[in-house]
């Protein structure tokens, strides 16, 4: 299993990691395990931000057989994330992406088992939090397939808007090499490397939450029979 180690065990131990889920039918050879960064680092690499989310704070591997294909990242989200839910601890679920080879459906089902995992190793979480790029052609549709809560749209209380800064890293003493190196988003200036940047209106994304507090459920009924009404 090389780098497919659990952080909390000894490396390299396959008999410590712990099998969250396995798929049925078609995913039958699918699980879901705990690693560290090395055994998915090639997968956050391919996913559209191609970098590693602040301050990670769990990381599962879905597998094929031995085989990683997917990754999901959860982190530590922004402090106003708990002012708004009025919670102590919230995740954000910061990185998702699966290879193209996976059956439909196959983003939804590793969601869910990774919910699965934060409620039985991670009690203290009382709150997930994700969000849907439109630059990015995504919309939600996985966080709707499994019940998350749709919370409105980042920046919608903003009297300006914030902006993203992209880069292909190219610097006066050191050009590009090849014309084909495409350009890197930042949310900071301050993270960008190189001198060429240019600055864009940031996207307002879709917020999605899931609550772990055993009334994700009836909230989430609530709010669709309130919506139905004023409908």
């Amino acid at each position: 299993m090389g780098g497919l180690e659990n952080p909390r065990a000894k490396r390299g131990s396959v008999d410590s990691m712990k099998l969250l889920g396995q798929g049925r039918q078609e995913m039958q050879n699918y699980r879901v395990i705990e690693v560290g960064r090395s055994a998915v680092d090639h997968l956050v690499r391919a996913h559209y931000l191609h970098r590693w989310p602040g301050v990670v704070t769990g990381v599962l591997a879905l597998l094929d057989g031995g085989r990683p294909i997917g990754v999901l990242v959860f982190a530590l989200p922004p402090r106003e994330t708990f002012k708004r839910y009025g919670v102590s601890l919230a995740w954000e679920l910061a990185r998702l992406f699966i290879e193209d080879c996976t059956p439909k459906n196959t983003e939804t089902w590793f969601v869910g088992r990774a919910i699965r995992w934060v409620r039985e190793s991670k009690p203290d979480v009382e709150l997930l939090v994700s969000y849907a790029d439109p630059s990015a052609n995504h919309t939600g549709v996985i966080y709707r397939a499994g019940n998350w809560i749709q919370d409105g749209r980042t920046d919608q209380e903003r009297k300006t808007p914030r902006f993203d800064y992209l880069s292909t890293g190219r610097t006066m003493l050191a050009p590009l090499l090849s014309e084909e190196t495409s350009a890197k988003r930042y949310s900071r200036k301050a993270h960008v490397n190189g001198d060429d940047v240019s600055r864009i209106a940031r996207a307002s994304k879709y917020r999605f939450i899931f609550w772990l507090d055993g009334k994700h459920e009836k909230r989430r009924r609530a709010l669709r029979g309130r919506n139905q009404a004023e409908g």
